[in-house]
C-alpha cells in the first residue's frame, strides 16, 4: 500500500498537480529536507568539513569534465543581482503567462530570501586560495550556496508549472532537464572553487525543502489563482448574445 502511494504521489508531482497522495509525502520531504540541513549547518559552524570537503572539491576541480566546463561558466555568470533579475523576470512571464505559474515561481523565490539570511547569521568564509583553486573570486560569504539554491527552486518551480500544459511523454525530459540543471548549478560552484561541497549540499536542501513546503502549503491551503486573468464567457452567454 505505501508503495502505491509513493507511485501515486510521484506521479501527481509529475504532472504538476500535487494532489492528497502528493502533499501527504510533499510536507515530510520538507520536513526532512530541513532537518538535514541543519544537520549540514551545525557540522559547518563546529569546523568539522574541513578535510572532506577540501578533498571533495579537489576531486571536483581535478575531473577532466569536457565541455561541460562552459555550463559551469554559464550557471555561474547568473550570480548577485543577476540571479534577481533572471528569477523576476521568470515569474513576471510566467504570470503572463499561466497564473498559477507565477504564484509558484513567486512564493518559490521565497527561498533566495532565506539563503541571504542563513547568509549574514552563519558568516561562512569562502574557500581560500592555497586550499583549493580559487578560479574567480567572489565576494560575501559562502553557507549556504545562493546558486545551489536558486538553481533548485528554479528548476523545480519550472518544472511544475510547466508540466500541466505538456503531454505526458514529454513530462519526464521536463524533470531531467531540472535535475540537471540543479545538478550543474551546484557542481559549477565547487569547480570554480567559490563553495565549499557542505555549502552547495546546504543550499540543495534548503532550496528542495522550501519548494517541497510550496507544492504542500499554498497548494493545500491557500487559495490557488484560476490559470487565465481573464474568465472565458460560456458557450450559452455567447449565443444568447449573438
Amino acid at each position: 500500500m505505501a508503495e502505491t502511494d509513493v507511485r501515486r504521489a510521484a506521479a501527481q508531482v509529475g504532472k504538476g498537480r500535487p494532489g492528497e497522495a502528493a502533499r501527504h509525502w510533499l510536507w515530510q520531504l520538507s520536513l526532512c529536507c530541513a532537518l538535514l540541513f541543519c544537520v549540514d549547518a551545525y557540522y559547518v559552524l563546529n569546523g568539522l568539513y574541513t578535510i572532506v570537503d577540501r578533498g571533495i572539491a579537489l576531486f571536483v576541480q581535478g575531473f577532466p569534465w569536457g565541455p561541460v566546463v562552459y555550463l559551469f561558466d554559464a550557471t555561474n555568470a547568473v550570480a548577485g543581482i543577476w540571479q534577481i533579475v533572471v528569477g523576476l523576470a521568470l515569474a513576471v512571464a510566467m504570470a503572463a503567462w499561466d497564473r498559477r505559474a507565477g504564484w509558484l515561481m513567486f512564493i518559490g523565490s521565497g527561498a533566495s530570501v532565506i539563503d541571504n539570511l542563513i547568509k549574514v547569521l552563519v558568516a561562512r568564509h569562502r574557500p581560500a586560495a592555497d586550499l583549493v583553486h580559487v578560479l574567480s573570486p567572489a565576494t560575501g560569504y559562502s553557507f549556504p550556496s545562493g546558486h545551489a539554491v536558486f538553481y533548485t527552486w528554479v528548476a523545480v518551480m519550472l518544472a511544475a508549472a510547466l508540466a500541466p500544459r505538456l503531454t505526458p511523454s514529454v513530462r519526464p525530459l521536463l524533470w531531467l532537464a531540472a535535475a540537471l540543471l540543479i545538478l550543474i548549478g551546484c557542481l559549477g560552484r565547487i569547480y570554480e572553487g567559490v563553495h565549499w561541497p557542505s555549502d552547495v549540499i546546504g543550499g540543495f536542501l534548503l532550496g528542495l525543502s522550501w519548494v517541497a513546503f510550496v507544492l504542500w502549503l499554498p497548494e493545500r491551503y491557500l487559495p490557488t489563482p484560476s490559470r487565465t486573468w481573464f474568465r472565458r464567457p460560456r458557450a450559452g452567454r455567447r449565443t444568447a448574445a449573438s
